[in-house]
């Protein structure tokens, strides 16, 4: 017997569980991770471009309104922080770059940070449910396939 299950990038949880899964995106993307104060310093000359991280309601007393998680890559500058709504917005700066190309890894970067928590969430509910993970595979378009024994 098999099943298959889709998880969609619905993201509902604290800000440490969101913040483990954006240091998590950010190491396997080659990104180090910054206070506030560098990126004050780096805001001059910097095309700017800001999203919405998909589908997330962030609902966490523990991050306060405007509280940000800083990541640096070259002359790239990502910013993930939590508006007044609870929600995630991704910003990306950079000289030299187009907005497409910000853009881009915006959403390659929300993309990362999402996958990288509901696999986390996954596996400790699997944990926690006493099931057993037979396999797990890292698919060429990046996607990550888990069987579970029941």
């Amino acid at each position: 017997m098999s099943a298959i299950i889709v998880l969609t990038p619905l993201v509902v949880s604290s800000w440490p569980a969101i913040t483990a899964a954006i240091m998590g995106a950010a190491s396997g993307m080659g990104f180090a991770v910054h206070g506030p104060e560098l990126y004050e310093e780096k805001l001059t000359r910097r095309k700017k471009v800001t999203t919405e991280l998909e589908n997330s309601e962030v609902v966490s007393d523990s991050m306060a309104v405007g509280q940000k998680l800083i990541l640096t890559k070259g002359d790239i500058t990502v910013e993930l922080s939590r508006d007044e709504r609870g929600r995630c917005s991704v910003c990306v700066s950079g000289v030299g770059h187009s907005d497409r190309e910000l853009k881009k890894i915006g959403k390659e970067v929300a993309g990362r940070v999402t996958q990288q928590f509901v696999y986390n969430k996954l596996m400790s509910e699997l944990k926690h449910r006493n099931y057993s993970v037979l396999d797990e595979q890292v698919l060429a378009d990046e996607s990550v396939r888990v069987r579970v024994r029941l």
